[in-house]
């Protein structure tokens, strides 16, 4: 006798078996009771497959479970492992994914079909809710950033967002994220939470309070994830969606910069600047563009310099500063940033009080980046001129803003350096 007044609404896994006791059947629920008891409708509601399944029902087990990932790896490992009957269509259904860890020097972690394992990975499932899949993934991504695909030399979106390791991770420091990740997919997070907990206290004792810091923040996230069932797609939207990190980096940076600024009232258009001129007689800059909610690609300038003939950063600045405030039928910039310290940004001041004789571009305010310990350079009383003070910020590495400000910084240089290149093999076809 099957009473559906004992199963608990809460999260976790179920598992209906028939007569001869064989399990016939495994599902996961956000809420078992409501779950479970809509098999047993009286209508006609049910499928021709599900009525068949539930004419064989003869007893149902349960798990309960905190959340999502949870309830995912459990019945994940049980479908594994029993290969239960009406669980069948794993053997030929190609939304059913896994997760699949090679076995490189720096694994890449990945969904991948059945069609497509290798067989000489680490792999994980087979798991039917695929769109789960992918948002646990990008969760985890979140707190534990790793590799999906062979990493180039330079550093990728994914990198400024704090989600990918970057381009030269320590091998030995990858392979423990790694191994952390492979206790979530295995579901065992209170030996992942004990060993965080005392990699934390250690790097304080050690006075490594950056490394502290992670490991905390990463605690903090693994509880988050595994403390309630909704909250998984709550965190994966925070990392997905890229014009809201956007948003936040462009908040952030007002707020840091209104205090020098008072003109700044909004950061639509970021515009960076970067000099390219390894060789001796080719000179050229560039310009990235931050419009509308996201980096645009569609609006990035390169320029070649006319004015000069040797090697001189500061006046080139000034000259493609300048040659792009005169293109007054492009949207004007809110926020202008050169890659450079005070003499970078003076230059660029000098294009801004030329160009601006008909106060067009009033309240577009010029900051530096620069590379050595990533410090912001801005010049107090910008817009009257009237001071010699500076100010020199430095914001913590994993601040949203100085991320925004790195990419665009580092897209100019990039893109500067392609213009170069391409220059001189125009010149030298040979």
């Amino acid at each position: 006798m099957i009473d559906l007044k004992i199963i608990p609404s809460k999260p976790g896994v179920y598992i209906y078996k028939n007569k001869q006791k064989q399990i016939i059947y495994i599902g996961k629920a956000i809420n078992l009771k409501k779950r479970v008891s809509q098999y047993f409708h009286t209508d006609h509601a049910l499928g021709y497959k599900t009525s068949h399944l539930v004419s064989e029902i003869d007893d149902i087990n349960y798990y309960v479970v905190g959340s999502e990932i949870e309830a995912l790896v459990l019945e994940s490992s049980l479908i594994k492992q029993y290969r239960p009957k009406y669980n069948s269509q794993l053997k030929d259904d190609k939304s059913y994914l896994y997760i699949s860890i090679t076995k490189d020097k720096l694994p890449l972690i990945k969904p991948a079909y059945k069609s497509t394992l290798n067989q000489d990975d680490i792999f994980y499932g087979p798991f039917p809710d695929s769109s789960t899949v992918k948002s646990i993934l990008k969760t985890i991504r979140y707190i534990f950033p790793y590799y999906s695909k062979k990493h180039s030399l330079k550093p990728c979106l994914y990198c400024h967002l704090g989600v990918c390791p970057g381009p030269n991770p320590d091998p030995k420091e990858y392979r423990s994220t790694v191994s952390k990740i492979k206790k979530i997919l295995n579901g065992n997070f209170k030996k992942l939470i004990k060993d965080l907990t005392i990699e934390m206290k250690l790097a304080s004792k050690n006075e490594n309070f950056e490394l502290a810091k992670t490991r905390r923040d990463q605690l903090s996230s693994i509880n988050y994830v595994i403390s309630g069932w909704k909250k998984v797609n709550h965190l994966y939207q925070e990392v997905d969606l890229i014009e809201d990190k956007y948003q936040k980096s462009v908040e952030e940076l007002k707020l840091i910069l209104k205090p020098f600024f008072p003109e700044l009232s909004k950061i639509n258009r970021i515009e960076a600047y970067d000099i390219s001129n390894l060789s001796h007689k080719f000179f050229v800059g560039a310009m990235t563009v931050y419009f509308g909610g996201k980096i645009n690609p569609s609006e990035y300038r390169q320029f070649k310099i006319n004015t000069k003939t040797t090697q001189d950063d500061q006046y080139m600045i000034k000259e493609i500063v300048y040659r792009r405030l005169k293109h007054l039928e492009w949207e004007i910039p809110d926020l202008i940033v050169v890659d450079g310290g005070k003499p970078q940004v003076s230059a660029a001041l000098e294009a801004l009080n030329y160009s601006n004789i008909n106060k067009t571009f009033s309240n577009t305010c010029i900051i530096g980046l620069a590379k050595k310990y990533e410090t912001i350079v801005i010049k107090i009383n910008q817009q009257k001129n009237l001071s010699s003070e500076w100010q020199e910020i430095n914001l913590p590495k994993n601040s949203p803003s100085l991320r925004l400000l790195q990419q665009l910084r580092d897209e100019a240089h990039r893109f500067a350096n392609r213009y170069r290149k391409k220059i001189i093999k125009m010149s030298f076809p040979n």
